[in-house]
């Protein structure tokens, strides 16, 4: 019988792991910090906030204000 892992923090390991390891690529050179805004964009132009897609000024907005800084550290 296979179990399931129950989630640490209701998810929230996973966001400090995908920020760390994103933080790690920028290091090393993998990633530069306008790739990762460049995923953040894509990844916001899916979200579903007012009942439809964002608009890419609302999408790039979220990435500068609340994404990029979790993820650059700036």
């Amino acid at each position: 019988m296979t179990e399931k892992a129950a989630p640490l923090a209701h998810g929230e390991i996973e966001v400090l792991i995908l920020r760390a390891l994103v933080r790690k690529l920028v290091a090393k050179g993998v990633l530069t910090p306008d790739d990762v805004r460049a995923l953040l964009f894509d990844a916001a132009r899916g979200l579903d906030l007012v009942g439809s897609e964002l608009t890419p000024e609302a999408a790039q907005i979220i990435v500068q204000e609340d994404l990029a800084p979790g993820f650059l550290g700036t």
